[in-house]
């Protein structure tokens, strides 16, 4: 198996709560250096804790997980206590804040403790952005930027984003999340939620997002996973029916068919990976969520390290060698996918 590859079967193995098997010849150093780029070293750490010893890597890199985990543990509780300390804040001035992404969704995992974050998302009303600034201020919260519709806190060493109005990716989506506090969201106090099925269309809205300017995660798509696992009543067609409403149809079941195929996420869908079709936009995918380029272009960074280096992180991926830009040839999904995200195939 290859080392990317592994890297997200021991992913696969975590969100299945299923006994990874070890392989010998690894490249844990190239593992470690994917772990900290998607934010999931402890999530790594702990499956590594799983192999039997002769499979696990020694030394500093041994020591590198081993630290990252035990310090994951250690900082849950703090970063527990600064949301509360948010949300009390927030409630004690009545006003209405929307708890949505990683905040939320780090409780779906099998441990949340091991699911970090940058920082944790917060949604006020427009109306009540002065306001919330005010009481977070009064609470002790130190101000890192304050602008006129978006400001990020800190309480220790966790960071907090007060955000007005959601990201969107087209006019559709912008218009469709303009009124979260109403009947697509659950409360408890002052204290919402997306209901699952809107909260599942953010996320892949939110993806598609990255996928047209860059940064998306395997994270992301472990989200997906998650949340299809904590909600199995989600209505999938519903769901899909909610994505071409906001013109991000094919984004939506392609995103949920590649879960489905590396994280065997339980969802049942028609579409597959298995013709000829489908087969580039597959590779394309794993490309662009371990690299972080943006979707359909090549990533010449990588292109040329690869020419260094054999262990290269996409060109060995799955044994398949990315194809020279001159000799790129997309199929019908990945430019069915680019047009609706607004990416110019012939710039490829």
């Amino acid at each position: 198996m290859e080392t990317t590859e592994y890297f997200i079967y021991l992913l696969s193995c975590h969100l299945n709560a299923t006994a990874p098997k070890g392989e010998k010849r690894m490249d844990w150093q190239q593992i470690y250096n994917l772990s900290e780029k998607h934010g999931v070293t402890a999530i790594i750490a702990y499956e590594i804790k799983q192999l039997r010893s002769e499979f696990r890597p020694g030394g500093t890199i041994g020591a590198w997980f081993n630290e990252s985990f035990e310090n994951t543990i250690h900082s849950h509780r703090a970063r527990l206590q600064s949301l509360a300390l948010l949300i009390s804040a927030l409630s004690e001035k009545g006003i209405m804040h929307e708890l949505f992404k990683g905040v939320v969704l780090r409780n779906y995992y099998p441990f949340p403790e091991l699911r970090i974050g940058a920082d944790a998302d917060i949604l006020i009303k427009p109306a009540d952005y002065l306001a919330a600034v005010e009481a977070l201020q009064e609470k002790g919260f130190s101000e890192k930027l304050i602008e006129s519709n978006h400001a990020v806190f800190l309480n220790e060493k966790d960071i907090f984003e007060l955000h007005t109005e959601f990201e969107s990716i087209n006019i559709q989506s912008k218009i469709y999340f303009a009124t979260p506090f109403d009947d697509i969201s659950n409360a408890s106090g002052y204290t919402y939620k997306l209901k699952p099925v809107y909260h599942l269309l953010y996320l892949v809205s939110h993806i598609a997002h990255h996928l047209q300017a860059g940064g998306a995660s395997i994270r992301m798509i472990m989200d997906l996973d998650v949340i299809i696992r904590k909600y199995p009543e989600i209505n999938i067609n519903e769901f899909l029916m909610l994505s071409n409403n906001i013109k991000i149809g094919k984004t939506a079941e392609t995103l949920l068919a590649f879960s489905r195929k590396i994280f065997n996420t339980p969802v049942v869908l028609h579409f597959t990976f298995e013709d000829e079709d489908t087969r580039p936009l597959f590779e394309d995918y794993i490309s662009t969520f371990v690299s972080g380029k943006v979707f359909g272009k090549p990533d010449t960074e990588l292109q040329e390290n690869g020419k260094k280096n054999a262990a290269g992180i996409i060109l060995n991926l799955f044994r398949r060698i990315t194809k020279p830009k001159e000799d790129k040839v997309l199929s019908e999904y990945q430019l069915q996918l680019m047009e609706e995200l607004g990416i110019d195939s012939e710039s490829i």
